[in-house]
């Protein structure tokens, strides 16, 4: 009967150690959406604002030099030309086009190197602004880790903090600094005119 007691009170034990365990662990790593953090953040939405311009510089850059863009198909409207206007006229034309694309290689590069640079400024303030946001989370919850999202197979209702995450860094950084240059706008202008 003792041994019975005994081996009674070691499973309650251990079925009382593990129980604890598992609301221990499940308690100490919480879960962030970084996805969504960059999506509804209001650092990354005034990122978004300040550089759309540049963006959209760009994007038009891009679409004007690629392979079947802007560049390529004038190049084909004057080879289809070249009998009608002759081949001096041809040379002078295609010379113009070869250095507007040589231009605007010039001027994405530049804007590339720019918002690159001011990416990473972005990045330095959100960073700054996202640590004590995580240490305030880890010791409001009481927790050890927070993972991300999308690096955790499964989880339990109650970890996720992504909300709670995202409304503590927009009280930390509403808005970022960034030191946006005006050479980078005036030399994407002249590409961009010279191409439409």
């Amino acid at each position: 009967m003792g041994n019975m007691f005994k081996s009674l009170k070691m499973a309650v034990v251990g079925a009382l150690a593990a129980l604890t365990i598992t609301t221990v662990a499940t308690a100490q790593i919480l879960t962030v959406d970084d996805e969504r953090v960059e999506r509804e953040a209001a650092a990354y939405k005034d990122f978004n604002l300040q550089t759309a311009e540049l963006r959209q510089n760009i994007l038009q850059l891009r679409q004007f030099i690629t392979r079947g863009g802007v560049v390529e198909q004038q190049l084909a409207d004057l080879e289809k030309r070249k009998a009608i206007i002759g081949n001096d006229k041809y040379e002078e034309e295609k010379r113009k086009l070869e250095s507007q694309y040589v231009q605007a290689q010039q001027a994405l590069s530049q804007l590339e190197y720019t918002f690159d640079k001011l990416r990473q400024e972005a990045m330095v303030q959100v960073e700054r602004a996202r640590q004590p946001v995580i240490r305030a989370l880890l010791n409001d919850r009481k927790a050890q880790v927070i993972m991300l999202k999308r690096l955790v197979l499964g989880s339990a209702a109650g970890i996720d903090v992504t909300t709670e995450f995202i409304e503590k860094l927009d009280a930390e950084l509403p808005t970022v600094s960034l030191n946006m240059p005006q050479k980078a706008d005036d030399a994407a202008a002249p590409a961009q005119g010279e191409g439409q």
